[in-house]
């Protein structure tokens, strides 16, 4: 599928958060395929290098990189001062989070809703709290990157979807108190998507149901009312448009993109 972007954010400055691959990796391709200078960051330091690198030679903008262990909260306070030294005034911050352990409840283990809980509150207040200073006050935007587990419930995604819902609650509460300072507050609500995630969920449901990753695969899409999966890209493509001042009005909003598949109305 072949997208075509409209947005220019030409001299603009931002961060991306757990971009090393997947949904992270694309939407900073996007941003710096519309001109924004970036700092990505992820907890795989190899990893993430080599994608600023690809990035910054496929598009002819800076892209600089992080290692950044969302889990662990020196990681983030690091990030944070690297970012402002780096980059200066900031203009984004799109904070996407690596993926909890998918099981069920009663499997899941203290450490496991430890470190969650720190991946997706403590790095987000820490990095919202210590970047909104240093932020644009005429045009900021702050956008966090959830799924559709805010919206519906799915079995094994105990931490997914309480965790995840309460940083949307938190962007609507920051939406409220950072929109008469010039910052708009928005989050994602994403569906299903081709990354390695989802790979882990169809084998999750293939062993479950005594069936082949393949044959979930097709099941999925015959779920999803546009009968496709999205593509990372599509994400970042939404994250360049609230970031864009043709958004300037969107504020405090949880936009789906799921193709559909969400049935709740709100």
């Amino acid at each position: 599928m072949t997208f075509h972007f409209m947005f220019d954010l030409s001299g603009k400055k931002g961060i991306v958060t757990a971009a090393s691959s997947g949904i992270g990796a694309a939407v900073a391709r996007v941003m710096s395929k519309s001109g924004v200078e970036l700092l990505i960051s992820s907890s795989n330091s190899g990893r993430v290098e080599k994608t600023a690198g690809s990035i910054s030679k496929e598009t002819g903008n800076s892209v600089s990189w992080e290692k950044c262990d969302m889990k662990k909260p020196e990681d983030v306070e690091n990030l944070a001062e690297h970012a402002v030294s780096r980059l200066g005034k900031l203009d984004f911050l799109v904070i996407n989070y690596g993926d909890p352990r998918l099981a069920d409840f009663l499997d899941l283990e203290e450490k496991d809703w430890n470190e969650s809980i720190q991946m997706f509150i403590g790095a987000t207040v820490s990095l919202v709290r210590k970047l909104v200073p240093h932020m644009n006050s005429n045009g900021g935007r702050i956008v966090f990157i959830t799924s559709m587990t805010t919206r519906q419930a799915y079995e094994g995604f105990s931490l997914s979807g309480p965790l995840r819902a309460a940083v949307v609650n938190l962007g609507k509460i920051l939406s409220l108190e950072l929109g008469p300072r010039g910052l708009t507050v928005n989050s994602i609500s994403q569906g299903y998507f081709l990354t390695e995630r989802l790979k882990g969920v169809l084998e999750r449901n293939a062993k479950k149901n005594g069936t082949s990753p393949e044959t979930e695969l097709e099941a999925i899409k015959k779920e999803v009312p546009v009968r496709r999966i999205g593509e990372p890209e599509e994400i970042g493509y939404l994250v360049a448009f609230l970031c864009s001042d043709e958004a300037s009005y969107i504020n405090g909003a949880n936009v789906p993109i799921d193709g559909g598949i969400t049935t709740y109305p709100y």
